[in-house]
């Protein structure tokens, strides 16, 4: 058919097709591809296998399933376990002699519970027309994707090692598309960009990426790490009937539940009310593997301990934060209620102590309350106009602190370059802040998406010349522009008229990323001075 193409893979032939940019360009698009066999029956919680090769042509004109998982929109479960699928954007195919892309795989957030590569909210069209080569991964999620029972029946981490199986398919076939395995740059945003990190400190990725871009997430981040995933999960085996106490008994149990039912119960029950206080909180997610024979960790260590070794793959990292990271809370509680406003109040110890690096025995946690309230509040009681103060202990505890003591430590030890920036721009692109009816000012995590991303289902009508357009477009010339050179402003000119100076010791500096470009020197001082004060006073 007109604009079908074909490209050969290890598994099969594949067919695309040409398609349509939203500037009027043309790409090609490869969707679908199975890079894993599915990991369902006897394969649920095990290693992802090598995909079985195909006879004939396969159709790779749709997106593949996203993992089984809630629907906000319709309050159904939907998605599936057979869900190990990418997408393949190209500008062009090879020809003999054709200069190969650069490739940028995107590893998508959501909580490690939600969400999907696809281009009804992942549209690669801005950043192929910028020339470089776009994979996006789907991966498994919640329970699926992380049930660790420290043990090979069920060792953990599953969807981070999906993703290191997808890195592994990119080497092995992305020049069949025109990219150049010698050039990876993995990037994504929240979970997705704690993931891009976790790989910096995994063995498993070794060789299989050359840059990093981390948006709104860290490996580093304490609420990340799941220290209490057995207990979850025999937690989640009881509600759903489990009386066994023996962890091969309980995943052949879990095998037995179809995979709608599985997710939903682990939604319900694997959490308590105490995990539900810190308000952003997910059922399973990432673990630190016990080592366990046969079984290749994932992880050998704590992220926060092996950055202090300097055990991580030094490449150029770029990474940063939205200004106000926390409006994500609004999602979660509802703050018109001012019932909700004060039991938060109360309750701020449980909120804030689960999230902070404090050492387990650490016992005066009223008095790190107390300088909280002192300091964001001064000492007044949340109310609905301290709202804007709130976001931003939430931004700091959560976002901030953290990724400001990444960078920092990865600059005393890194040999290439470090960039950070923090992301201002409040406009029509700002989807995930419109959908939690906030109107003070500021980015809401994961705003950034809509400056990057052409969203099929949500892009306003804007004007060419209009401050999102001109922002949008300067996000994705950076993007690129380090995917191509490792450098986010190589040359100055009318679209980025400023020198993106790279993070150091001796230079703690920034991009603020608004509708002006602007560097400047300590990320949230005060703020973060404050925090570097109180973890030094422990």
């Amino acid at each position: 058919m007109p604009g079908e193409v074909t490209v050969d893979v290890a598994q099969g032939t594949l067919r695309g097709r040409r398609t349509s940019s939203t500037s009027g360009g043309t790409y090609y698009s490869f969707q679908g591809i199975p890079y894993a066999k599915p990991p369902i029956g006897p394969l649920r919680f095990k290693v992802a296998e090598a995909p079985e090769p195909w006879s004939g042509v396969r159709d790779a004109l749709e997106p593949g399933n996203a993992c089984t998982q809630f629907n906000s929109d319709s309050k159904k479960y939907g998605g599936s376990e057979d869900c190990l699928y990418l997408n393949v954007y190209t500008p062009k195919l090879p020809a003999g002699g054709s200069e190969e892309k650069p490739v940028m795989v995107w590893i998508h957030g959501g909580g490690y519970m939600f969400g999907s590569g696809n281009p009804d909210t992942y549209g690669p069209d801005y950043l192929v027309d910028e020339g470089v080569v776009v994979v996006n991964v789907n991966y498994r999620l919640g329970v699926l994707g992380f049930l660790c029972l420290d043990d090979p029946c069920a060792p953990g981490n599953m969807g981070l090692k999906d993703q290191v199986v997808a890195l592994r398919w990119v080497q092995k076939n992305i020049s069949k598309f025109g990219g150049d395995p010698n050039n990876v740059t993995i990037f994504g945003e929240s979970s997705g960009g704690s993931s891009v990190h976790f790989h910096m400190f995994s063995p498993m990725s070794k060789g299989l990426f050359h840059r990093v871009i981390a948006q709104s997430g860290a490996a580093t981040f304490r609420r990340v790490i799941d220290t209490e995933c057995p207990e979850k999960a025999f937690r989640l085996g009881k509600a759903l009937g489990f009386t066994g106490k023996l962890p091969t008994d309980l995943v052949e149990f879990l095998r037995s539940v179809d995979d709608k039912t599985l997710v939903k119960a682990a939604n319900e029950h694997a959490l308590t009310q105490e995990d539900r206080n810190r308000l952003v909180v997910f059922p399973f997610s990432p673990t630190l593997e016990t080592e366990v024979e046969g079984v290749e960790r994932f992880l050998p260590g704590k992220p926060a301990e092996l950055l202090e070794k300097g055990m991580y793959h030094d490449v150029p990292f770029m990474t940063g934060i939205t200004d106000r990271e926390g409006i994500l809370s609004f999602k979660f509680a509802n703050f018109k209620k001012s019932e909700t406003v004060s039991r938060i109040d109360k309750d701020l110890g449980k909120i804030i102590l689960p999230h902070l690096r404090l050492p387990k025995s650490y016992s005066k946690t009223d008095e790190i309350v107390s300088k909280v309230k002192h300091f964001y509040f001064k000492d007044r009681p949340l109310s609905e106009d301290l709202l804007p103060e709130f976001t931003d202990m939430y931004t700091d505890i959560m976002y901030t602190e953290l990724v400001n003591y990444t960078v920092k430590k990865m600059a005393d030890l890194s040999k290439l370059p470090i960039y950070l920036y923090m992301f201002s721009c409040d406009g029509k692109l700002n989807f995930f802040k419109k959908s939690t009816g906030v109107t003070f000012p500021g980015a809401c995590h994961a705003d950034d998406l809509g400056y990057l991303f052409h969203s099929r289902s949500v892009d306003p009508d804007m004007a060419p010349d209009c401050p999102e357009a001109l922002t949008r477009a300067r996000v994705v010339k950076m993007w690129t522009n380090f995917a191509k050179t490792g450098n986010p402003t190589p040359v100055m000119d009318s679209l980025l008229p400023v020198t993106w100076e790279r993070y150091a010791a001796a230079n703690p500096c920034y991009l603020e990323i608004n509708e002006d470009l602007n560097l400047r020197k300590n990320i949230f001082r005060d703020r973060i001075q404050f925090w570097e004060d109180v973890y030094s006073s422990l």
